[in-house]
């Protein structure tokens, strides 16, 4: 899959303001998906159709162009914050049943926050008696807040969850 993500900061009315749009493409589609709102929010969604893979990628790229030239860029890395998440286990080491909840929460987790503007989950950890999910985010307060409803639509249990700046 094929993705465009960009940030854009401003400010309205004295407050600090900060923008996503994103778009992608999956070969075999046939659409284009755009998102875009305040981060935070869910946005906006809307797809185009496209005949082929490449007009699909070209439609990206002219995507990627007009983010530029409105002022939206791709955050660098040094701009982004992390959030670690912890799933705590019930031994030093995961069970099946504990691996396939992580799983779960992880995939929330990215839905959670990708559908926000909010990042996504870059690494995954075992230590001893935990699973670390690390969050890459350009807002951890935000991003942090929004854990729990993960872990809830995940069926984990929020005792076991913690997250850490």
């Amino acid at each position: 899959m094929s993705i465009v993500r960009t940030y854009r900061r401003s400010e309205q009315d004295g407050q600090q303001r900060l923008d996503y749009r994103e778009a992608w493409f999956e070969p075999g589609s046939g659409e284009v998906v755009v998102h875009h709102g305040r981060i935070g929010s869910t946005g906006t969604t809307s797809a185009e159709q496209v005949a082929d893979d490449a007009t699909g990628e070209q439609l990206l790229a002219g995507f990627a162009a007009q983010c530029a030239e409105d002022g939206f860029a791709v955050l660098p890395a040094e701009e982004l914050k992390h959030v670690e998440v912890s799933y705590r286990l019930k031994g030093a080491e995961p069970t099946a049943v504990e691996t396939a909840l992580v799983a779960k929460l992880r995939g929330e987790i990215t839905n959670q926050l990708a559908w926000r503007g909010l990042g996504e989950v870059v690494e995954e950890r075992s230590e001893s008696g935990r699973v670390v999910l690390d969050v890459a985010t350009p807002h951890p307060r935000k991003a942090t807040a929004e854990i729990p409803a993960a872990a809830k639509f995940a069926g984990v249990q929020p005792s076991r969850v913690t997250t850490s700046r």
